[in-house]
């Protein structure tokens, strides 16, 4: 086999494994931080309050759209250090083209159960 077929791949320096590393960690923060608005949102809807449906819908709709735009940057994140990983020849080529698949189908059913939770609230408020 010449060299000319033999693919290229890039090796991590233990510099750039670190840097990586570090990205991986904020990125592991900001899902933290994920977690809790999605707790905070639900925690609106369910615990009884002293707001008014219209305030519980306003801090739903809050917490939902910090969540959203979160996994958006936190997908975004994943799938670029899994793409460097993947180049480095650490990861397998197709553990890339799972985490897009599953990524893609958990923010259909998020955003199909926000939708649900949604139009309860609109039902409620309609009463």
């Amino acid at each position: 086999m010449d060299k000319s077929t033999i693919p290229q791949t890039t090796r991590l320096t233990a510099e750039e494994a670190t840097k990586h590393l570090d990205k991986l960690q904020k990125l592991d923060e900001e899902i933290i931080a994920l977690l809790t608005h999605a707790s905070k949102s639900l925690q609106s809807l369910n615990e009884p309050s002293t707001q008014s449906v219209d305030e519980a819908k306003r801090d739903y709709q809050a917490h939902a759209n910090k969540l959203f735009a979160g996994l958006e940057s936190v997908t975004v994140g994943l799938r670029r250090e899994a793409k460097a990983l993947q180049d480095a020849d650490v990861l397998g080529s197709t553990v890339t083209t799972k985490a897009e698949w599953v990524g893609r189908q958990k923010e259909r059913e998020g955003i199909a159960a926000a939708e649900a939770v949604l139009n309860k609230l609109n039902a409620q408020g309609a009463d």
